[in-house]
């Protein structure tokens, strides 16, 4: 499962939504009163978007080979607490204002917060995920997060509302993660499919951002190998290889096999 992208992200999002949202459900009311209800909400909202951040980046770094690094889930920990405490509060606050008809606050207002909520998480999967970029990753993000919360209204008009709650936020969380990856494969020009062994590979995108390889802080983890041993960059065009211990370039093309440790890397091109 963890050779297929759109699973392995689908999967983790779903789940990490689905915890966070039974995790949420111990917050403590605030209160009756307008503040009371929206800090409630912005809390609530801020642990399953947390959840969804770490999830997906977890989702991420299983794809990648990766071993476990505080530092990724940290920060994809506080930018998930922090989109989901907006786009709760907002969501809550503009509920009670009640503006214009229900269908715009209950629906596609509610929708746009959790979009945004999405942009963010977006943002944040943009810096692990290489040449998907900050644009893209909002974009993605925001689909997904729109979609997603779409589904989540839907859902909660069939079942009881604690299973409605922990299945529409894992919804939520499955539709930010095929979102990301589905942005990221259908805009990119070139890949580098990562072979691991029989019947076991990865790709990853090829672009303006160098992709690391190597056995330390890399985009594709070679254990045993020295960190930033190579890195393959997409330049006007051409793919570009350029050894770190030599500073030797070399311009690949479609097909370019390089072996690295029991790693087979091989270019593949738009027109692949």
């Amino acid at each position: 499962m963890r050779n297929n992208k759109k699973i392995l992200f689908a999967l983790c999002g779903f789940l990490a939504g689905a915890v966070g949202a039974l995790v949420a459900e111990l917050v403590p009311d605030f209160g009756e009163n307008v503040p009371g209800v929206v800090g409630h909400v912005a809390v609530w909202s801020a642990i399953f978007a947390a959840a969804i951040a770490v999830g997906l980046t977890a989702a991420g770094e299983i794809y990648s080979r990766r071993p476990f690094s505080a530092v990724s889930y940290r920060a994809s920990l506080i930018a998930g607490a922090v989109a989901g405490a907006m786009a709760g509060a907002v969501a809550q606050a503009v509920y009670f204002v009640r503006s214009g008809d229900g269908f715009f606050q209950d629906v596609l207002f509610r929708s746009f917060c959790w979009a945004l909520m999405g942009a963010v998480v977006g943002w944040r999967l943009s810096s692990s995920i290489p040449n998907l970029g900050t644009k893209r990753g909002l974009i993605a993000g925001a689909i997904g997060g729109f979609v997603g919360g779409l589904g989540f209204l839907a859902v909660c008009l069939f079942l009881p509302d604690l299973l409605a709650r922990a299945v529409g936020v894992g919804f939520l969380g499955l539709a930010l993660g095929l979102a990301v990856v589905a942005i990221e494969e259908m805009t990119r020009e070139a890949r580098l499919e990562v072979i691991w062994g029989p019947k076991e590979s990865t790709s990853v995108s090829l672009g303006a951002k160098p992709v690391l390889i190597g056995g330390g802080d890399d985009h594709v983890y070679i254990s045993g190998v020295p960190e930033h041993a190579l890195s393959i960059e997409l330049t006007s065009g051409k793919v570009v290889c350029t050894e770190k211990s030599s500073g030797k370039r070399s311009d690949l093309k479609n097909g370019s096999r390089i072996k690295v440790g029991r790693v087979e890397l091989v270019v593949r091109t738009a027109s692949s």
